[in-house]
Order: structure tokens, then C-alpha cells, then sequence
């Protein structure tokens, strides 16, 4: 009758003494080969981490499943297991890859500190079983500490319009935003794909590349967008309304580069703007 072995029992290290001692074959090992974020938006992220299990032996090495555990000073907010298949070639490694979905609810529910925009020190606490002769099961621990982030939208504001040209016929100008980064990491924006209406009229609708470099804790950057319309199409009442004041609505997605990976951040700003000419 063979028995389960966790590290929890025993210290790794005699485990895997007995494993060779009782088996006269070789301990086999596990470390962490990487880890990388990806789809990372304002709901959730993926964190991916890569185990790499080396089997020295004559042998193949049967998988069993995989546990993790997330944790931040203490405090659990992300825990599960996972069956595996197959086996770890004989005097060979096998890279196994465990994607863990973290939602940013879970976090904030477990986590009361933390706010959107911070970076949260992580602990994860893995566990990778294979089935060993005689023994039985045997989890291999694998621990790696980091940081995570817990991201929030910049604030985008439309600053100032200016009209180069403004007749019933055609109107163009210069659209000045500004974006606030509200998180604690740096952001490189790449693109924005953004719609502006002033009053009812929707001005412009587009995307532009333009790379705006933010840095962390409310550093600022500047986006000019060239914009040409006929206010002809909005009627006789248009050039009364882009010569005063207007409420405007400023919406889109911008695609940032952080330290951490690329992320897609949605932005939807309302408000009131002085337009004039330049």
C-alpha cells in the first residue's frame, strides 16, 4: 500500500533522501523557469508561472496535480488545485505551465488595503505531485515572491480646443488632452482610440499612435489630436456652439506599455470646455 507524502509532513530535503534511499533512484526536482503576466485589464489578469521538473532517473515520472496558493503579508486571496497528465521522460524536464486567472474583485475583497492603481508584494506558495515508486505521491514545493499590479484607468481630460479655422463650411483645429497616470507603476501610451462630441455634434471618432511617456503617482502627458469637420452637416445652431462654451464627452481605450506587460485601459470623461480660436 503506497501513502501520500506531502512537504507539509516532512522536511523537503528528507523526503527526497527517502525517495532515494527507499527507491535507489535519483530525487528528481522542480524550480521556477519563469513567470510573466498577460491580459491584463481593469477586471483581471492572468499570472503564468513555468515549473520546470527535471527526472534523472531510468524511468518516467507519472504527473499527479498541481496546487497554489497566492497570498500578500499574510493574507490568502487566491488558492486552487489543478489534475495534471502525463509523465517527465526518463533522464529528461518537462516544462509544466500553470496559468492562474485573478480577478481584481477577489483581491480587494480579501485585501481591504489595497486600492486600484497599487502594486501588491505577492507570495506563491506552489506544489507540483508526480507518483513515485514505493512512496507514492510526492509534491514538490516551489515558492516565488513578487509584485503584481492592481491597475486603474488614467484620468484623460480634453484641456483646451483651438480653432485654426472655423466657418460654416469647414472647421479645424487642435484638441489639447491631458492624462494623469494614477498608478503606482509607469505607463508608455502607444495608441488611443478616442470619441469626442461637443454639445450633441460628435466631432471625431479615430486612433491615433502617438507614444506619451507617464510616470508613476500622477505624472502628466500631453496628447495633441488634429481634428477637421464641416459644421454644415450639424446644422445653422453648430457655429453658435463651437464659438462659446460646451459640454463635452470624451471616450475611448488607450493601449499602454508597463512593467508588467501591455494593457488595454478603457477611459470615458464628461465635462465643460471653453472653445476659441486661436
Amino acid at each position: 500500500m503506497t501513502r501520500c507524502i506531502h512537504c507539509t509532513s516532512l522536511p523537503g530535503v528528507i523526503v527526497l533522501v527517502l525517495v532515494a534511499s527507499l527507491t535507489g533512484c535519483a530525487a528528481p526536482s522542480a524550480k521556477l523557469s519563469g513567470v510573466s503576466f498577460k491580459d491584463i485589464n481593469l477586471q483581471s489578469m492572468t499570472i503564468l508561472f513555468d515549473i520546470e521538473l527535471t527526472n534523472p532517473n531510468s524511468a518516467p515520472l507519472p504527473l499527479a496535480d498541481l496546487d497554489y496558493e497566492l497570498s500578500s503579508r499574510g493574507n490568502s486571496f487566491f488558492t486552487g488545485q489543478a489534475p495534471l497528465q502525463g509523465d517527465v521522460p526518463a533522464r529528461s524536464a518537462k516544462t509544466i505551465s500553470l496559468p492562474a486567472r485573478i480577478t481584481y474583485s477577489q483581491i480587494l475583497t480579501a485585501l481591504s488595503d489595497v486600492k486600484p492603481g497599487s502594486v501588491l508584494p505577492y507570495k506563491a506558495d506552489l506544489g507540483l505531485s508526480i507518483k513515485v515508486p514505493v512512496i507514492g505521491k510526492l509534491r514538490l514545493p516551489v515558492h516565488k515572491e513578487g509584485n503584481l499590479p492592481v491597475p486603474t484607468a488614467p484620468k484623460v481630460e480634453l484641456e483646451q480646443v483651438k480653432w485654426d479655422k472655423l466657418t460654416f463650411d469647414s472647421a479645424g483645429g487642435v484638441f489639447r488632452i491631458r492624462m494623469t497616470n494614477r498608478n503606482q507603476f509607469p505607463m508608455e501610451m502607444a495608441r488611443m482610440a478616442y470619441g469626442l462630441t461637443l454639445g450633441k455634434m460628435e466631432i471625431a471618432k479615430s486612433s491615433l499612435a502617438r507614444p506619451v511617456s507617464l510616470d508613476p503617482n500622477g505624472g502628466e502627458g500631453i496628447v495633441e489630436i488634429p481634428v477637421s469637420f464641416s459644421p454644415r452637416k450639424f446644422g445653422l445652431a453648430a457655429l453658435g456652439m463651437l464659438t462659446g462654451d460646451s459640454s463635452y464627452e470624451l471616450g475611448g481605450e488607450i493601449s499602454v506599455k508597463t512593467p508588467y506587460g501591455p494593457m488595454s485601459l478603457p477611459f470615458d470623461r464628461k465635462g465643460d470646455i471653453r472653445l476659441r480660436r486661436r
